[in-house]
């Protein structure tokens, strides 16, 4: 049984910073299930690439410290060795795809830790069904939704049979029901098979009954803390429902009238009649692949559709492309898909000179913004270097500056610890109903979301339907 250790551990990834992780102790308990807690940007990302052995020899600097593999340094230990006895999953999955679909990569992987030939078929086979995906094994994996990619992801991550699995974020994009699954599933992994599994996440839900062990990371002192997992006891997975309709912005520029999108042969959505309402914010909630994503960009007429989408009840084709896309704001599942400057100064000050309402993100509440989103210290920062509830926030941010009337949001919540994701939630709300902006958002995350939210669409079987519940505000909290 593999056994890791990380011994006075001091990280940083600018010489000249505060270190990301300092004096750091962390050793979990061979064959046990933890968890991995704490506010986004805090660190969890680099620790789980540290105990990968990625790092520093991909960036950072070690200034002291140690990570003791079965008792030896993790670097001394070759990679496909190493690879072996522990696997990572990254929080941005696209970012360990290197073939085109899930069998490429899978034998790619491996192949790359000298798998008998005779075994890849089987293996496979074996992890893909794990997921629930083996349906899926030979398309292409850019064509995937962002929670198909990251099941196979942890699928591909899990065939490499190591003995200490490190999943950092993995259920981000993934639905309620397949969450709970995989969760079932993991844990049947560590108590049949002796694995030893780090998960790192800012959702509770689920894993009361599953967990062994309960870490903070500090962001104050950039070390881990035990906590008791009584704390899980009442992290239940909230029922969908969603609450009245607001009153204040009954108004609708953005309808669709018999709108039917398909993708290839398959059909996504059939005859749906919709609007947005000014000065509210809907939830859309569904399951993976189910076509969530493709809406959204059949909507910013990014993929075609059949149907009629309006403007202020003009019809969409009579709009010109680039006046349409001033009216329709898409924000990418992925952030580092939206950015297009190196620094987090730079991308804001590109949203304020194409901002539609300059009066009202005036360079105060741009900093104040930042100073409520925990960023101040990161504004010369390369976004591409930052973590990804923190590229979240800066994606977010730099769309609400811009303000056009319509924001679709494909899962802009992903990796915002609850602190964040309330601050967050709190600024998009207040520029909503400032400006009479329209929101509809695309999230698996619904813990804390009821006091934000106005409606729900449900997006099932080819429909989409608007609940008529009314939010259970104490099952949000």
């Amino acid at each position: 049984m593999t056994i890791l250790s990380v011994s006075d551990l001091t990280f940083t990834y600018h010489p000249t910073e505060h270190p990301i992780l300092e004096h750091l102790n962390f050793s979990p308990v061979p064959g046990t299930f933890n968890l991995l807690i704490g506010m986004s940007g805090g660190g969890k990302s680099t620790l789980l690439r540290a105990m990968a052995g990625l790092l520093p020899q991909f960036g950072g600097q070690l200034k002291t410290g140690q990570i003791k593999l079965d008792g030896q340094n993790i670097h001394q230990v070759v990679p496909f060795e190493r690879a072996k006895r522990v696997s990572l999953l990254f929080q941005q999955p696209q970012r360990q795809f290197t073939m085109q679909t899930a069998r490429q990569e899978l034998t790619f992987a491996l192949e790359n830790i000298q798998t008998p030939a005779s075994e890849i078929p089987t293996r496979i086979t074996k992890a893909l069904t794990f997921v629930d995906e083996l349906a899926l094994a030979d398309q292409n994996l850019q064509h995937l939704s962002g929670g198909q990619q990251q099941k196979l992801a942890l699928a591909i991550t899990l065939a490499q049979g190591s003995d200490l699995i490190l999943l950092d974020e993995p259920f981000a994009n993934i639905d309620l029901a397949s969450r709970a699954q995989l969760l079932k599933l993991l844990k049947q992994l560590q108590i049949n098979h002796g694995k030893t599994i780090v998960v790192t996440d800012h959702d509770l839900t689920g894993y009361d009954g599953l967990v062994d062990a309960l870490y903070r990371l500090d962001g104050k002192t950039r070390t881990v803390q035990t906590e008791h997992v009584s704390q899980l006891t009442h992290q239940q997975p909230v029922a969908p429902k969603s609450r009245q309709r607001s009153t204040l912005g009954p108004y609708k520029r953005l309808t669709w009238h018999a709108l039917t999108i398909t993708r290839s042969t398959q059909i996504l959505l059939k005859a749906s009649t919709f609007g947005l309402s000014q000065g509210e914010i809907g939830l859309l909630t569904g399951a993976n692949g189910v076509g969530k994503s493709t809406l959204f960009k059949s909507l910013a007429r990014l993929l075609p559709s059949t149907g009629m989408i309006r403007w202020d009840d003009q019809p969409s084709r009579q709009i010109k492309m680039p006046l349409w896309a001033q009216h329709i704001g898409l924000v990418f599942q992925h952030a580092n898909d939206q950015f297009v400057t190196l620094t987090v100064r730079e991308e804001l000050a590109l949203s304020q000179k194409h901002s539609q309402h300059p009066t009202y993100w005036t360079q105060d509440r741009i900093t104040a913004a930042l100073h409520q989103l925990d960023l101040t210290a990161l504004i010369d920062r390369n976004v591409y270097q930052l973590s990804g509830g923190q590229q979240k926030k800066i994606q977010l941010l730099s769309m609400l500056i811009m303000a056009p009337p319509v924001l679709l949001l494909d899962e802009p919540l992903a990796g915002l610890d609850p602190t964040s994701l309330k601050t967050m939630m709190t600024i998009i709300q207040n520029t909503v109903l400032t400006l009479n902006l329209a929101v509809l958002m695309i999230s698996h995350q619904r813990r804390g979301l009821a006091p934000f939210i106005n409606y729900e669409l449900h997006f099932d079987q080819q429909t989409l339907s608007e609940s008529t519940q009314e939010v259970d505000h104490a099952l949000e909290s």
